[in-house]
């Protein structure tokens, strides 16, 4: 068999055809984890008691392309065991992102995945998501009858078999932007609800001393922007201010209404002011 095949109209590589299934990297590397130590555990639990789950497949072009078990599969290659029990999944896949989409799906049904795994797992195909609502949005600006807006966390909600606010506050943690939160969330040292809530506090705080700084600037900018006056009785007085450096500028004007105007222009100077009175 040829080392490339076509699928839903694209050539993609062939990895493995073995026992009449064929895998292909797209697909092998999707959802698989470098676990060296699980591997050989599971290898060896397959060459005593063979394959307890069959191996999931579908047909495209008659080709028996593998969704779900290649990590079985391989220990199956690796052992030589050419007896094992397959399975067809009969989907309508168009793309092959329908297929990632359908895996993705598949793992989550899962039991023993926890919450932020498949979490995890089910944002893998956020963007597939967003563009199907994107198109939704396009049809309707054209007029175009729609079933129903994709909601983007919802849909994901619905893959990973958890609430829409969960999925939510999940996200809101991941653009948080907080390293330490987000790892000690996908680590599971934390729980979805007990991170956001961390964000929420931090984010309060920075917000708080934030809102803090910017009085304390607007303070210190009505402050050097306001003028210092000193009204004074006489000329004298006026001239023994400015010879002791106490004040810079005399201010001489019969109209008292025109000092702050003049005055702002230079608002770092100090005036000495003398209303002239006729």
């Amino acid at each position: 068999m040829s080392n490339t095949i076509q699928l839903f109209g694209q050539n993609y590589n062939v990895n493995n055809t073995y026992a009449g299934l064929t895998t292909i990297s797209e697909l092998q590397n999707y959802l698989t984890n470098s676990d060296p130590e699980g591997y050989d555990l599971l290898k060896r639990d397959i060459a005593k008691n063979g394959i307890n789950d069959p191996i999931l497949y579908t047909t495209v072009n008659n080709i028996k392309l593998v969704i779900d078990g290649h990590v079985r599969l391989q220990t199956c290659i690796e052992s030589e065991i050419s007896n094992i029990p397959a399975k067809e999944i009969k989907e309508n896949f168009e793309t092959l992102a329908d297929v990632q989409f359908w895996m993705i799906k598949n793992q989550c049904q899962r039991r023993n995945l926890t919450q932020i795994q498949k979490l995890q797992l089910a944002f893998l195909h956020e963007e597939t998501i967003q563009q199907i609502a994107k198109v939704n949005l396009i049809d309707a600006g054209k007029g175009n009858n729609i079933e129903k807006p994709v909601d983007t966390l919802l849909e994901i909600a619905k893959i990973a078999n958890v609430g829409r606010t969960t999925v939510s506050r999940y996200k809101k943690v991941l653009n948080s932007g907080l390293e330490d939160i987000i790892k000690r969330m996908l680590q599971e040292e934390l729980s979805v609800t007990s991170a956001y809530n961390l964000v929420q506090k931090k984010t309060k705080d920075v917000q708080i001393n934030l809102d803090q700084e910017i009085a304390t600037l607007q303070i210190e900018t009505i402050q050097s922007e306001t003028p210092m006056l000193k009204f004074v009785r006489d000329y004298n007085e006026a001239k023994n201010l400015l010879n002791t450096n106490e004040f810079e500028c005399l201010i001489m004007t019969k109209d008292e209404g025109k000092v702050k105007d003049f005055a702002s222009q230079q608002p770092n100077v100090k005036y000495a002011v003398f209303i002239i009175e006729d």
